[in-house]
């Protein structure tokens, strides 16, 4: 079993990774009014303190801010008041104990697909916060959380380049949102042990993508993705410590609906009946088999107190239609987890009690999103950066590489030998022996081959 390494925050005590304060409750303050009063969003964020309420009238702002913390940020709902990055960098920075709700949230820069080197819509680095009533499309990534377990409620996350939400060391909660038309993964989640609950996800490349994480997988609509519903990395009797906690989802009309995983209790696999998701409504008709399927425990109930719907419009945070505004409803009293903020400067990759991983897990994790799981450079997002990854499974060329050249592409990324940039780092999110790994893996089952001679050949 992995040994779980928690920060458990004494709020009020000031103790561990910044928390030296407790908060305000967030809207416990001043009111502070855009552009009645302050031109700019980052103008009032820069003059609120902690537990004001920023109030944002309909219009577009292009702007990009970053949050402060224990600040509530209200738009006046997410169909009129809309926050666009402009193309540059993440739109939204988050701040510890914030809150955003009723936005648009759109385009964000272009870079990255990993870890903390990626542009988001929204962005939550060391940083547990609460995204909720917003609508996050159009960006390279729609929200990540890092090191920042975060409430993610009552959002529609939609065409963004590659994931809807990127889930990294952080035990976050991602309820009732609708999750669909993502270029890759709608929920990528690794080294986290988060409850995704009552989502809808449809028509991303993937619905659910896990890595070294126990989730739990409860109350969701899991329909019509293009590769797989559910996909676990690690195969059945490589789960120990990583089990998935899977219970009565609708999993159905996916190329394949589960991949290293079997169905759980009270999972089915029916046509959900949404009203018309082509027109982007995916309530449930009368008639719908989501209807009463959830979890039977009460705590699951609809709001009027029936067993709940399975899917985003149901379980108890549950409203009549997602992104409601912020003056119907409001998720600002959510408590934030704290306590489950990991430390990030021992809970990497190898601090997970266990040896390093497999270098097949670790590829099939790392590796083969962009260069595929034979390598050949033809993943989920082989194209969309507009670099085709390198074909891995080609001897004749990795014959000619050393086993140091490799290590160092993978832990520095391409610029660092002269490739694309699009080649991320992994240096921080494995430990020198799991990058070896993935190298002996490369060489003994993708390109079957060792290095035989030097060259002073460079790569395109």
């Amino acid at each position: 079993m992995k040994t779980r390494i928690f920060i458990w925050v004494l709020i009020g005590a000031g103790l561990i990774l910044g928390y030296t304060n407790l908060f305000y409750a967030a809207g416990a303050g001043r009111s502070l009014k855009v552009p009645q009063e302050y031109k700019t969003i980052q103008d009032a964020i820069d003059a609120a303190n902690s537990g004001d309420t920023i109030l944002v009238a309909s219009g577009i702002y292009k702007e990009n801010i970053q949050l402060a913390d224990g600040v509530l940020l209200q738009g006046a709902g997410a169909d009129v008041t809309t926050i666009d990055g402009g193309g540059e960098g993440s739109v939204v920075e988050g701040a510890k104990g914030s809150v955003i709700e009723g936005f648009t949230i759109t385009h964000s820069g272009k870079v990255g697909r990993s870890g903390d080197y990626m542009d988001v819509g929204i962005s939550a680095k060391y940083s547990p916060m609460t995204i909720a009533n917003c609508r996050i499309v159009g960006n390279n990534a729609g929200i990540r959380t890092y090191f920042s377990p975060s409430n993610i409620v009552n959002n529609v996350i939609a065409g963004n380049k590659a994931y809807g939400i990127y889930i990294l060391y952080s035990d976050s909660q991602a309820k009732n949102n609708l999750i669909y038309n993502n270029g890759g993964y709608g929920i990528y989640n690794s080294y986290s042990d988060p409850e995704i609950v009552n989502n809808t996800i449809t028509d991303n490349m993937e619905g659910i993508y896990s890595f070294v994480s126990q989730v739990v997988v409860k109350n969701n609509i899991i329909a019509g993705n293009k590769n797989a519903g559910i996909h676990w990395v690690e195969t059945p009797d490589n789960q120990q410590g990583v089990e998935p906690l899977l219970s009565y989802n609708l999993v159905w009309g996916n190329k394949r609906d589960y991949v290293n995983v079997a169905p759980g209790n009270g999972d089915i696999s029916e046509d959900p009946g949404f009203l018309s998701m082509g027109k982007l409504d995916a309530r449930l008709q009368e008639s719908s088999p989501a209807i009463d399927k959830g979890d039977e425990d009460g705590n699951y109930n609809d709001p009027d107190g029936s067993r709940g719907d399975i899917g985003a419009y149901g379980g108890p945070l549950a409203q009549k239609a997602l992104l409601a505004s912020p003056e119907e409803v409001s998720y600002a009293s959510l408590e934030i987890l704290y306590a489950a903020v990991k430390d990030p400067g021992r809970y990497l990759a190898q601090s997970w009690g266990v040896r390093a991983k497999t270098g097949k897990v670790l590829f099939s994790g790392k590796c083969a999103p962009c260069h595929g799981p034979q390598g050949k450079g033809d993943g989920p997002y082989s194209l969309s950066e507009g670099v085709k990854p390198r074909d891995l499974s080609m001897g004749a060329l990795l014959s000619m590489r050393t086993d140091e050249f490799l290590f160092g592409v993978i832990k520095n990324g391409g610029a660092f030998a002269g490739l694309s940039e699009v080649m991320p780092p992994s240096g921080k999110s494995m430990s020198e022996e799991e990058i070896n790994n993935v190298v002996q893996y490369i060489r003994s089952e993708i390109c079957k081959c060792q290095h035989v001679k030097e060259s002073g050949d460079t790569e395109q």
